[in-house]
Formats: structure tokens, sequence, C-alpha cells
């Protein structure tokens, strides 16, 4: 039985290189290839219930190729130890995938996800993970978490929702979004849930600072649900599950909560019943979590605009003092939803940029963005049909088709370089 493994060169170099630890990175969380976890915890009539929870794109993975399957796999390894530093636990979860179609082992929107519970009792712990991948069989060692386990503690650490609820047998359940405790710029419909153990505790109100500016101040939380204080695996997401039992435990619900914030880091209030007194503080990062990487430098994102602007608007924008400003500025005024910071248009524009880049450059190294088929991309977007054939002259003919509205290009590789020329467009 023959084995082709493909690689992930970005896996490889970050995730699986010969260095024996890798340091959490923004960069990589905001470029989405990052093996995402996140610690949870609940307290229960015994102790608590704490969760490792992980979650990593199939981009991410090594995949091996058995027949007309792409297989691959990971085993998680978690060690506790406690304040003087012995080993008191160690628990372990193991995940297995098979795809038939090889684009989707390059999907980053789709993920391996799982979560390893164990139960503490209180104290301050320290846990670390290594990460085995099956199919290379080479592991990784992650960067440790401390933490502590109170019974004074009431208010724990918020969970990232996604907007909208599955039924998870037959019982409405939220998914986590996890992208290892950062805020989504560009998921901003996503729902901020604060866990509350204090049944007496009626209303949350909460406060976003960044350095001496207060960007959100006293925001309600705008939904309470009651959940039972337990993850699931649904569907192969991580799912809590709402109960209407007894409430051990209390969600605050903030919905849209990243609407209004802008990238960088945040300092998240959560005020009790609007008593001050009682005030706890997170510390977290808002990313946009797959950025085009067009999109990093502001002087370079403006010079793309030619493809699209005159050169005398982008030479105006050019002369502006804050660069950055000017080009979200720019792109505000055709924002589809303005009521957030997110501009889909925006983003789609440089993903398109990206795309064209790396994927229509010449074997003689031309821009892909300068080519035929790059400008094309940009202006329209993925085409719903691609045909390839040759002509009377044995030259490489490609044809674009785009339903709505019909158009139509064809383009030609006249020298066999891959720089195809538009030879028709209706």
């Amino acid at each position: 039985m023959k084995k082709i493994i493909f690689y992930s060169l970005l896996l490889a170099s970050q995730l699986l290189a010969q260095q024996r630890e890798f340091r959490i990175n923004r960069d990589l969380i905001q470029a989405g290839n990052f093996f995402n976890s996140e610690l949870h915890y609940f307290p229960t009539t015994d102790g608590f219930n704490v969760y490792y929870i992980y979650k990593i794109p199939y981009s991410q993975l090594f995949f091996e190729k058995v027949d007309d399957e792409f297989s691959s796999g990971l085993i998680i390894n978690i060690e506790i130890r406690d304040s003087v530093d012995n080993v008191i636990k160690r628990a372990f979860d193991e995940k297995n995938i098979s795809v038939k179609d090889f684009d989707v082992t390059n999907s980053r929107s789709i993920y391996l996800q799982g979560f390893i519970n164990i139960k503490l009792n209180q104290g301050k712990y320290k846990l670390s993970a290594i990460i085995s991948e099956k199919t290379s069989r080479r592991e990784r060692k992650l960067p440790p978490k401390e933490f502590t386990l109170s019974n004074s503690e009431k208010i724990f650490d918020p969970i990232l929702l996604e907007p909208n609820t599955i039924l998870c047998e037959g019982v409405d359940s939220y998914i986590l979004s996890n992208n290892s405790s950062s805020i989504p710029f560009n998921m901003p419909e996503d729902i901020l849930a604060v866990p509350v153990s204090d049944s007496t505790i009626n209303s949350l109100t909460i406060n976003v600072k960044r350095g001496d500016t207060t960007i959100l101040s006293n925001k309600a939380n705008t939904q309470l649900i009651i959940c039972n204080p337990v993850f699931n695996v649904c569907d192969g997401k991580i799912t809590i599950s709402t109960t209407k039992e007894s409430p051990d435990i209390k969600y605050f619900l903030f919905s849209n909560f990243s609407s209004e914030l802008t990238e960088g880091p945040i300092n998240l209030e959560i005020i009790p019943d609007k008593n001050i007194s009682k005030k706890k503080t997170f510390n977290l990062d808002v990313i946009w979590i797959g950025k085009p990487f067009s999109l990093r430098d502001p002087e370079g994102a403006i010079k793309y605009l030619k493809i699209i602007e005159t050169d005398d608007k982008v030479s105006e924008l050019l002369k502006k003092d804050d660069l950055q400003k000017a080009l979200y500025d720019y792109w505000q005024k055709n924002d589809p939803t303005p009521n957030t910071k997110y501009n889909e248009l925006m983003n789609e524009f440089y993903q398109r940029i990206d795309y064209a880049d790396k994927h229509f450059q010449t074997i003689s190294g031309n821009d892909g963005l300068k080519t035929d088929r790059g400008k094309t991309y940009i202006k329209y977007g993925q085409p719903d049909k691609i045909e390839r054939d040759t002509n009377n002259d044995d030259h490489v003919v490609e044809s674009w088709y785009y339903n709505n509205p019909k158009r139509t290009f064809v383009f030609i590789d006249i020298d066999g370089t891959g720089k195809f020329n538009l030879a028709n467009q209706k």
C-alpha cells in the first residue's frame, strides 16, 4: 500500500520544527495558522471541572494519502503540576480524521477540535501540553499555562461563542469560537459570554479600555442563559448546552462584542450588579484572524489601490500623515456594515490581492498581480467555472466563466511561461 505524505510548510517550520518548544506568537494567531487552546473551569460540589480545549485548522496538519483518502490525526497529552512542581495528573486525547477531497486538507476554516477534562481541587497549578502528530510521528511542547482555582472566585474567564445555536442531542447549544482567548476582530457578531457561579448576581456591565482610553463604557449584558457546566463535542465542534434546571452556572451574554473594537490589546472590566468594588479585570487582545498579508503594511496596501483607483487618488492618500487612518477612511465609504469596525469589502479586496499574488505568478517570475488573470481575479473574484484546452497553435487556453452577471474571459499562454494574456472578453 503506497503512502504519500503531504507536508504543510508553515506547520513544519512553526509547530513541528526541531526546537523543543515554541512560543505563542500574535502574528501566527493573526495568520490563522496556529494550534489554538483555551483553559476553562467551573466549580462542582467536590472541586473543579477543568477543560483544556484545542482547535487546529486542517491546513496545519500533515495528511497521508492511502488509496483514495487523506488521513491525519493528533494526540494531545497534558500534564498538571501543583504549586511545589509535583506532577499530580496526566491525561490525553486522540483524534483521527479522513477526507476524500485534497482541497479540504488545505482548508483554513475547517478544524480538528477536542478537549480534555480533568477534576482538580482548590490550588495553584501549571498545565503543560504536548502535541504529537500521528502521521509524521513528531511532537511539540507548548508553553505552560498557569492558573489558580479558588472557591472564592465567582466570575470566570470570558468565553467567545459563535452567534448561532445548533441542536446537539435535541438541545439548543452554543459553539465555542476558541481563538486562544483572543477576541477576533473579523468576527464582530461573536458573543462574549461571562460564566458566573454566584446565583445572587443578576446583571453585569462591562467597560473596555486601551491604555487611558475608554472604548466601551457601562455596556450591559444583552441576555442571560443557563447552561450545563460541561462542554461537549457535537458535529466536530465544541459546544455548551442550555438547560432549564437549577442554575449551576449562569452565562451573561454580550452580543456583537467586538463590533466597536479595533485591533490591539484591551482591558476588559466586568462589574456585577453595578458594584464597582467587585470589579474583575481581564487582559485580552483583539486580533484580526486570517488578516490578508497585503493589508499589514498600510503604505503597500494603499499602493495596491492603483488596481481600482486613479493614480491621483492613490498619491493623495500616500501624502497623508497617518497612512493607516487614511487607508481605513478610504474603505469606510464603501463599508457594507458601517455599524462595525470590521469592513468585509476591504477584507475581500486584499484577500484577492493575496490570492492573485500567490497563484498567478509566471515561471519567469512576473508579479501575479500584474498578469491579466490576476487583474481579472481581483476585479471579479473567483470564477464559477474554469476550463482548459489547447488551440490550433498548441497554446494552452484557459476560459473563465461567471454566472451573475454572465461574463467570459479567455486567456492564452503564448510563450509557455504561465503568463496568460487576455485574448477575449464577453
